[in-house]
């Protein structure tokens, strides 16, 4: 078989597609249940890509045959989706999660069955007669554009339109870059639908190559932050470090909350909100607004904000973290992104944490 230096580069891409896929699912660093939708949408995105290579190269292996039977582009709109949602903390009931299958199982059972009567006559079905197959094929053109442009709106939705805590600067990037390969696959789709003729996918992997590239590029600096957020973790546990707060306060919920502070580090909870706190000490959101309206911290916001700069200095300034990255310690003790955590640290310190570190070296 000989092969252009672009089928090639093809190939190698659709091979690091599914090896960065099996890191994402396997890693312990990177295990999160967003990253198992990313995991699992790039092994997808990997099968898709071989099947294509292979039809552009007008050959039909085996695996090819079989991994046809089953329609994958009615299920990677689904995994990217939920990971666009779990990325973003949101709860989605089982129920919900379980419909966005629901086009890919359906059609590829009905694939199945075609492929079954129609190309290797194991079975007969008389109803099956050309016009139905030809029917169903281009139902499926039809629905290979709708749904995916379906979810990614609904994902757009949720990463432009909704108000969220986290950065999701790197999330909308991977959106508009993923949505521009979507527009260029659904145009040859849909060149599909109308001339049943299909139109070769090499310029469209070699443009996804550039994504997968870009996520192996993004995926090894947050494999390297998260490596070290872990192992500022497990040196942190290790440790048995006194209080490092006096406790005046007689309201027993307030007493409690300094204690999840100081023995359970519960500021280093990046979702933290008044509601989580609240349930965790047992009390209304509201009676807890109250009561920390008693302390000199005014507000949850204040608190968190001043527990975790006071953890960051320490650790900054200690030999034990000097060869951790700023960003690692900051991500590590509750901060969702290097803004909010520079920002702040200089609001309360008035100086960046390159400085502080400088200044106590």
């Amino acid at each position: 078989m000989n092969l252009t230096l672009l089928e090639l580069f093809v190939l190698i891409s659709i091979i690091h597609c599914f090896l960065l896929g099996i890191v994402v699912l396997t890693s312990k660093y990177l295990r999160s249940e967003a990253n198992k939708y990313l995991g699992f949408t790039l092994l997808i995105i990997a099968v898709i890509g071989i099947n294509n290579w292979f039809w552009d190269l007008n050959q039909d292996p085996i695996i090819s045959r079989v991994l046809d039977l089953a329609l994958w582009q009615f299920l990677y709109p689904a995994t990217l989706y939920l990971f666009f949602v779990k990325s973003l903390g949101i709860k989605f009931k089982k129920p919900h999660k379980k419909l966005l299958y629901v086009p890919f199982i359906i059609l590829s059972v009905i694939n199945i069955v075609i492929t079954a009567h129609n190309v290797y006559g194991f079975i007969e079905l008389p109803f099956l007669d050309k016009l139905v197959i030809t029917g169903f094929y281009k139902t499926i053109s039809i629905l290979s554009i709708l749904f995916p442009v379906l979810l990614l709106v609904l994902s757009f939705r949720l990463l432009f339109l909704t108000k969220t805590k986290i950065d999701v600067n790197w999330l909308r990037g991977f959106w508009v870059f993923f949505t521009i390969i979507e527009l260029y696959g659904i145009i040859l789709e849909f060149h599909r639908f109308l001339y049943l003729e299909r139109k070769p996918l090499t310029y469209l992997w070699a443009i996804l190559s550039i994504l997968l590239y870009w996520l192996l590029y993004i995926g090894v600096y947050r494999f390297k932050l998260l490596n070290e957020k872990y192992e500022i973790r497990q040196i942190l546990r290790s440790r048995k470090e006194p209080k490092t707060v006096d406790v005046n306060y007689e309201n027993e919920h307030i007493q409690e909350l300094f204690r999840l502070i100081n023995k359970e580090k519960l500021h280093h909870n990046p979702l933290l909100n008044r509601e989580f706190v609240a349930e965790k000490l047992g009390i209304s959101p509201g009676y807890f607004s109250q009561l920390i309206s008693t302390t000199k911290f005014k507000n949850l916001s204040e608190l968190i904000s001043y527990y975790r700069i006071e953890d960051v200095k320490k650790l900054l300034i200690h030999p034990e973290f000097a060869n951790y990255s700023i960003l690692s310690i900051g991500l590590e003790v509750g901060f969702n992104s290097k803004t909010s955590f520079y920002n702040t640290f200089k609001r309360h310190t008035g100086l960046t944490p390159n400085d502080y570190k400088k200044q106590h070296q």
